[in-house]
């Protein structure tokens, strides 16, 4: 291939091939001078009709400032039969409420939990739901807790502003390393994530064995 006047030749092998537009940064996969958009899908919640809920619906009161991989999980027997803001197990959630910009959760496996799949989470309207293309959402919930990512957000300024929409969302430039390092710190995230979910149930169960 020639251009400008430079040649170069690229050895291939046929299971290395890949059919779709050619892009000439496509080797990095690191995912640089690109946009969230085009690492995730990004959309409101939906709204399902729930006649029972295990957890009251997630509020930011509920996640706590530090990094930590678990967050309360407030219980709730009461039978709601109204449509309800849910989400499902592994659901990344990232909070708009400018004030709060940092509230990010993957929510927990049932298993993890000692209850049974699928599991259904009530949320409140203040976050949008992120799915990675690559399926690291543990690697996104870390990074989108990163002050690099967060000092990109179009957050404004003044004493008023209002929410961030998914649209502006997506737009927000993004610079995260290779594949084979966001899978690494995905599993490692996620292995530390069932260790704590356990951990936190067995502590919680065994309050409750003392107090009620």
């Amino acid at each position: 291939m020639r251009r400008t006047g430079t040649m170069f030749v690229a050895f291939v092998t046929g299971e290395e091939l890949r059919p779709g537009v050619w892009d000439p940064f496509l080797y990095r996969e690191n995912g640089k001078s690109r946009t969230l958009g085009d690492n995730m899908a990004v959309s409101r919640l939906e709204s399902e009709t729930m006649t029972e809920a295990p957890f009251a619906p997630l509020e930011y009161k509920h996640i706590p400032k530090e990094n930590s991989l678990t967050f309360m999980l407030e219980s709730s027997e009461a039978r709601v039969n109204r449509a309800m803001n849910a989400v499902g197990e592994q659901a990344l959630l990232f909070g708009t409420m400018r004030a709060y910009l940092g509230n990010v959760v993957v929510m927990p496996k049932a298993k993890w939990l000692g209850l049974a799949s699928p599991l259904i989470y009530p949320v409140k309207a203040d976050f949008v739901h992120l799915v990675p293309k690559d399926g690291l959402h543990y690697f996104w919930w870390a990074y989108l807790r990163s002050p690099a990512f967060l000092h990109s957000l179009p957050v404004g300024s003044g004493g008023t502003r209002p929410r961030l929409h998914p649209e502006a969302l997506i737009r927000t430039p993004v610079s995260v390393p290779p594949i084979t390092v966001r899978r690494q710190v995905h599993l490692k995230l996620l292995s530390s994530a069932e260790r704590a979910w356990k951990e936190r149930t067995r502590i919680e169960s065994l309050l409750r064995s003392v107090w009620d």
